[in-house]
C-alpha cells in the first residue's frame, strides 16, 4: 500500500493467529498477553489475572510451554508452602523483523518474543528512495536471519514497518529530487516487502510505532497513560491511554509534530519545523561541520558544540509549549521524551524541558511529569517488530496491542 496520511496501520497480510504449534486460541492469547504485560508469574497468579480456574490455567501454560512459547523461571520460595515456579515468555518462542524508515536513515532489527534485539542493521542515506530502501532490506534481511536455525526461522511471525505517513512531504528539506518524492506515492511498501522477505507484513506510522515500542519494551510496566515525543529528523509523537496505544481513526493520533506554533516574528508554522533534528543538522552544515556523523550511532555529539546547546535550548522551549497544549487537551500525567540521539543528549534535553516547564503558566491543568524514554533510535523498529508478534500471539484488544 502507498502510505497516506489517512491510512490506519495495515495488518491485512498478517495471519489470523498463526503461531508455533498451530492456531493460538483466545485463552492462550490471553495468558501470553497477561505475562507479557505483568511479567513472569506462577500458575495461580495467571488464574487470578485471567479469571480461569487453576486447572485451566495450568493446562494452558503447559501447552504453551510445550510449544516453546513459555518456559519455567527460577522457583520463588514464599513464607510457607512449596516454592512457586513462575512462567515467563521464552525468547526463542517467536521472532519478528522490524523496519524503521526515516528521512536520513533506516534500521532493520530481528527481535525475539521478549523484545531482545538479536541482530540489527543500519543504513544512512542523503534521502530515502524506494530503491535504496528495497536494496537495504534485501541484503540486511538475509544477514539478520543467517545465524538462526531452521526451527527459529519458522518462528518468524512477520515484518513490521514503521514509516512516516506521506513520506514524500517535506523531503525537499533533505534536498530530495522531486521525482524521488513522486516515486514514493506509487510505492506499495506492504506488497513489495511481503514479496521480498516472504513474511507477513504490517505497516504503521513511524512515530506511533516508536511510542508502541517504548510502551511495550521500554518503560516500566504500570504506566497506562502518557504522551510521547520522539525527536527525529522531524519530531513526532504518540499517545497511550488506558494502557493502549491510541491509533486514531486515520492511524495518526499523537501527530505532535503537526502542532502549530508561532514566533511573534514569524508566521504560524508546525512544531516539526522548529523542534526537529533537521534544524540542528542545518545549523551544523552552515557552520561548515560535517553533519553526517549525527546518524553514526557510535559517535557522541560533543564535537557539535556550541550549536548543540543552542539547539537544545530552542527545542526545549518549543516542546514546553507543545507539552502544555497536549496536557490541556488529554490530561496525561506523564510525558515521555526520546529521540534519535545519544543518551546524554536525551538527558540534557529532558532536564532543560523540565527547567523551562517550571516557568510556564500551567494554571488550569495538572502539570505532567517528565520522563526520559529508554529505547532511543531503536524505538520505531522495536514497535514495528512487535506488531506481527501481537497479531500472531497476543489477544485482540490486548492492553499492549
Amino acid at each position: 500500500m502507498a502510505m497516506t496520511r489517512n491510512d490506519p496501520p495495515d495488518r491485512r497480510s498478517l495471519p489470523g493467529g498463526a503461531a508455533p504449534g498451530g492456531m493460538r486460541n483466545h485463552n492462550e492469547r490471553l495468558v501470553l498477553s497477561t505475562i507479557q504485560q505483568h511479567g513472569p508469574m506462577a500458575s495461580a497468579d495467571i488464574a487470578r489475572f485471567t479469571g480461569f480456574s487453576a486447572q485451566t490455567a495450568s493446562v494452558i501454560t503447559r501447552s504453551l510451554e510445550s510449544d516453546g512459547l513459555l518456559r519455567k523461571g527460577d522457583p520463588q520460595r514464599g513464607k510457607v508452602g512449596k516454592p512457586l515456579t513462575p512462567m515467563q515468555l521464552d525468547g526463542d518462542g517467536a521472532f519478528s523483523l522490524g523496519l524503521r524508515v526515516g528521512r536520513r536513515s533506516a534500521d532493520l532489527v530481528l527481535v525475539d518474543l521478549v523484545g531482545t534485539v538479536r541482530a540489527r542493521r543500519h543504513l544512512f542515506y542523503a534521502y530515502p528512495t524506494p530503491d535504496n530502501l528495497t536494496d537495504f532490506v534485501r541484503q540486511a534481511h538475509h544477514a539478520l536471519i543467517a545465524d538462526l536455525t531452521p526451527v527459529q526461522r519458522d518462528r518468524i511471525m512477520g515484518i513490521g514497518i514503521a514509516v512516516p505517513y506521506a513520506i514524500w512531504d517535506w523531503l525537499e528539506w533533505v534536498n530530495a529530487p522531486a521525482d524521488q518524492m513522486e516515486a514514493w506515492k506509487a510505492f506499495d511498501i506492504a506488497t513489495v516487502f511481503d514479496g521480498l522477505t516472504a513474511r507477513p507484513v504490517t505497516v504503521g506510522n513511524d512515530a506511533t510505532l516508536a511510542c508502541c515500542g517504548e510502551h511495550v519494551f521500554g518503560l516500566d510496566h504500570g504506566l497506562p497513560d502518557f504522551a510521547y515525543f520522539f525527536v527525529g529528523s522531524f519530531i513526532g509523537g504518540g499517545l497511550v491511554l488506558g494502557g493502549r496505544v491510541v491509533w486514531g481513526p486515520s492511524g495518526n493520533a499523537g501527530a505532535f509534530g503537526s502542532i502549530p506554533v508561532r514566533d511573534v516574528r514569524e508566521p504560524v508554522h508546525q512544531l516539526l519545523q522548529t523542534a526537529s533534528l533537521h534544524v540542528l543538522e542545518s545549523a551544523l552544515e552552515q557552520a561548515g561541520i560535517d553533519a553526517r556523523s549525527m546518524w553514526d550511532r557510535s559517535q557522541c555529539w560533543d564535537a557539535f558544540e556550541p550549536h548543540l546547546t543552542d539547539w537544545l535550548h530552542a527545542t526545549a522551549d518549543e516542546l514546553c509549549h507543545a507539552i502544555v497544549a497536549v496536557a490541556a487537551v488529554v490530561d496525561v500525567p506523564v510525558v515521555v521524551i526520546d529521540g534519535n540521539f545519544p543518551d546524554a543528549v536525551r538527558s540534557r534535553l529532558t532536564i532543560r524541558i523540565a527547567d523551562r516547564l517550571a516557568l510556564i503558566d500551567t494554571r488550569g491543568i495538572a502539570k505532567p511529569r517528565l520522563q526520559a524514554g529508554r529505547l532511543g533510535p531503536v524505538a520505531g523498529a522495536l514497535g514495528a517488530a512487535y506488531q506481527p508478534l501481537a497479531a500472531a500471539l497476543m489477544i485482540d484488544g490486548s492492553p499492549l496491542y
